[in-house]
């Protein structure tokens, strides 16, 4: 975390004046980014991702996570619009499996009705209102609002498992990563999580890279982790 207030100070004026040269329009392009991944389950695999954000014939937005190794593998999508500079997710689908062990998950976002569904295990319904996120649209969201504020803490209401909950991300402060790309200053963000959870979610974002995520690191309580590491990006 950040020890104190120049820390920060010294962040925004290291990084402030290039996110001004970033608008809404820059950081929503497509791309197509293709990682390495490492996934630690007690003993290591390694594999590969492909993270995607493309916009459809009908002008929305998809954005997809596809992840895979020897016995693992995650598949996670997005499909978003754009309300007032927020991106407003229309539907979320999640599939993962490790081992024998397997999770999917689907929601449906009705703005008209203000309300989401899911019909993937147990079924539920919610009230919503905007500004909302999936657990996947809120990255793409985080890295609009770094890209203008690249310090600080950042708090999002994320439709998670029949409820609403609140996923808060504060800057650690910069560190230089070696990729298999080059060396890049990245902006080290944390999920902050209640004192009970020992999951750990941290993400490095590259300026240098239209603030693009670099290193995605997931540790979950038992000590299994999967990490995210940047090959190449089109």
């Amino acid at each position: 975390m950040l020890k104190n207030l120049g820390k920060i100070i010294t962040l925004a004026l290291l990084l402030g004046n290039s996110s001004l040269a970033y608008t809404k329009d820059q950081i929503l392009k497509p791309f197509i980014a293709r990682y390495a991944s490492t996934w630690n389950l007690g003993l290591t695999i390694t594999g590969e991702a492909t993270r995607q954000l493309q916009q459809l014939e009908n002008g929305q937005w998809q954005l997809s996570l596809d992840a895979s190794a020897l016995m693992a593998k995650l598949n996670e999508q997005s499909r978003l619009n754009i309300q007032n500079d927020q991106l407003q997710p229309l539907s979320y689908q999640y599939q993962r499996k490790v081992l024998n062990r397997s999770k999917q998950l689907s929601i449906e976002f009705d703005w008209q009705q203000g309300k989401a569904t899911t019909t993937s295990g147990d079924s539920w319904s919610m009230p919503i209102t905007p500004p909302l996120q999936d657990k996947l649209s809120v990255q793409l969201q985080l890295r609009k609002d770094l890209s203008r504020r690249p310090y600080g803490n950042f708090a999002y209401q994320v439709a998670a498992g029949g409820k609403i909950e609140t996923f808060n991300y504060q800057v650690q402060g910069t560190e230089q990563l070696e990729l298999a790309i080059g060396k890049y200053h990245t902006i080290k963000v944390a999920r902050l999580r209640t004192l009970a959870s020992n999951r750990e979610t941290l993400v490095w974002f590259a300026p240098g890279l239209n603030y693009q995520a670099v290193r995605i690191l997931q540790v979950e309580p038992d000590g299994k982790s999967y990490q995210l590491d940047l090959q190449s990006i089109e």
